[in-house]
């Protein structure tokens, strides 16, 4: 098992536990920041959809895609452990994720009822869109989930060689 990556001509090693977890705060940190610019900032409804398909398709590529489809020879095969862990790790991550979208009903509660949304031009404006960013929290945590979970878990990766 390879114990590094490039991203962005930076190699990053991951061999150690600690250093995943650091990359796994890391990520969920900066999709946070780039929901809550989102739904903060004003802007056009172009951009709107540009950012959208930005995020479906970065969650989709760091996510990877399921085990048992077959297009990930780096999936295929493997000990009954490795495949066990696998399959552990889509169970814990999908078990309670229908659950995530009780805040995007709440928050569009809040939206459909006028006396409830602050005066504030700004707060409005959040609360407006603050429905669709936790929609979009929801699709990134649906396909990046159990892949960041395994990277949690995993205890220290030996180098080959």
């Amino acid at each position: 098992m390879r114990t590094d990556f490039i991203l962005l001509g930076i190699r990053i090693d991951i061999a150690s536990q600690s250093r995943r977890r650091w990359l796994v705060a890391l990520l969920y940190s900066a999709f946070a920041l780039l929901i809550v610019a989102w739904c903060a900032f004003d802007v056009q409804s172009t951009w709107n959809f540009i950012l959208f398909a930005v995020f479906i398709l970065l969650a989709r590529f760091l996510g990877g895609r399921s085990y048992d489809d077959g297009l990930l020879p780096a999936f295929e095969g493997g000990d009954e452990r490795e495949r066990y862990r696998r399959y552990r790790a889509g169970y814990i991550a999908y078990e309670w994720l229908d659950l995530a979208f009780f805040p995007a009903l709440i928050a569009a509660a809040v939206k459909m009822n006028p006396h409830l949304l602050p005066a504030n031009a700004a707060a409005h404006m959040f609360v407006d869109r603050l429905p669709y960013g936790l929609m979009i929290a929801v699709g990134i945590l649906y396909y990046t989930l159990p892949q960041c979970i395994l990277l949690w878990t995993e205890p220290d990766i030996e180098a080959e060689g």
